[in-house]
C-alpha cells in the first residue's frame, strides 16, 4: 500500500482517494435503456473494494445513439435510479464516472442508416453537453465522451466511415469538425457544473484504411487543446475490427 498508485489524485476538481479507476467496459445490465439494481450492485462491489472511480458505461446522450435496450439513455427520467448508485458509490468512499457517447450507424437495426443532416450534426453536439448536465444532476463526478471503437465521433474521425463531401468530411481537419463540435458542448457543461471530464481516444483502428497512429497524434493533441482531464487511450472499430478492442483469448468463432 506504500506505492504511489494507492495515492490520491486529482482528476481536475475532483479528488480520488486512489490511482486506479474502473474502466467504461459495457456491463450490458441495464434494463429498457435505464439502470437496474444489479448494474448498482456491481459498482457498489467495485467501490467496496477499493476503487478510486468507477464508471458506468455506455450512456447514451440521445434516443438515436442506442444499440441495445440493455444500454443507459442518459435523460432526466432515469436520474433517480442513477442517483442511488452514485450515493451508494459514494459511501463506499469511491468517485462516480459515466460514459457517454452515439452509436452512429450501429444503432438499432430497425432504423434506417444514412448520413446526417447538418441540423441533426448540430443537435447531437448539443446533446453532449445536455448529458453533461443530466450526469451531474445524477451525482456523477466525472464524465468519459466516447470518441473510439467507431462510434458516432469516431466514425466522423475515420477515413473509412466518413465520406462526406462537406466541411465534415474529406481532410482531417474537416473530419475532427464533429468532434470539436461534442467536445466544445461537453467541456464547457463539465466546467460549469464542476465535474472532471476525460476523452475515449482510437490510437487505431485496426485495419487499413482506418485511423493510424500519426493522424492519431493530430487528433489528440486537440483534445487536449479542449482542457479536458484525461485521455483514455484505446484502439479498434467494434464493427470492423473488434478483435484490435478486445485481445487476449477470445473465442474467435464465437
Amino acid at each position: 500500500m506504500s506505492s504511489t498508485l494507492f495515492t490520491p489524485y486529482k482528476l481536475g476538481p475532483v479528488t480520488l482517494r486512489n490511482r486506479t479507476i474502473r474502466s467504461a467496459a459495457f456491463e450490458s445490465m441495464g434494463k429498457d435503456f435505464g439502470p437496474t439494481r444489479q448494474l448498482k450492485d456491481y459498482h457498489v462491489a467495485v467501490a467496496r473494494g477499493g476503487v478510486g472511480m468507477t464508471t458506468l458505461a455506455y450512456a447514451a446522450v440521445c434516443r438515436s445513439g442506442l444499440s441495445f435496450n440493455k444500454q443507459l439513455w442518459l435523460r432526466p427520467e432515469i436520474v433517480p435510479g442513477l442517483r442511488e448508485i452514485t450515493d451508494a458509490v459514494h459511501r463506499e468512499g469511491a468517485a462516480a464516472a459515466i460514459q457517454i457517447g452515439h452509436c452512429g450507424n450501429m444503432t438499432h437495426w430497425t432504423t434506417a442508416v444514412r448520413g446526417m443532416k447538418r441540423r441533426e450534426i448540430e443537435q447531437v453536439a448539443r446533446d453532449f453537453g445536455t448529458a453533461v448536465r443530466t450526469a451531474r444532476d445524477a451525482g456523477f463526478d466525472s464524465v468519459e465522451v466516447h470518441a473510439g471503437h467507431g462510434y458516432l465521433i469516431s466514425q466522423f474521425l475515420s477515413p473509412y466511415t466518413n465520406h462526406r463531401h462537406d466541411e465534415y468530411g474529406g481532410s482531417l481537419e474537416n473530419r475532427m469538425r464533429f468532434m470539436r463540435m461534442c467536445l466544445g458542448e461537453a467541456v464547457e457543461a463539465a466546467r460549469a457544473c464542476g465535474m472532471a471530464i476525460t476523452v475515449k481516444h482510437n490510437m487505431y483502428d485496426g485495419f487499413k484504411g482506418g485511423i493510424e497512429i500519426p493522424e492519431s497524434i493530430e487528433i489528440a493533441k486537440v483534445i487536449e487543446s479542449f482542457g479536458v482531464d484525461g485521455i483514455v487511450l484505446s484502439g479498434g472499430f467494434v464493427s470492423k475490427a473488434p478483435m484490435a478492442v478486445m485481445r487476449g483469448l477470445i473465442p474467435i468463432y464465437t
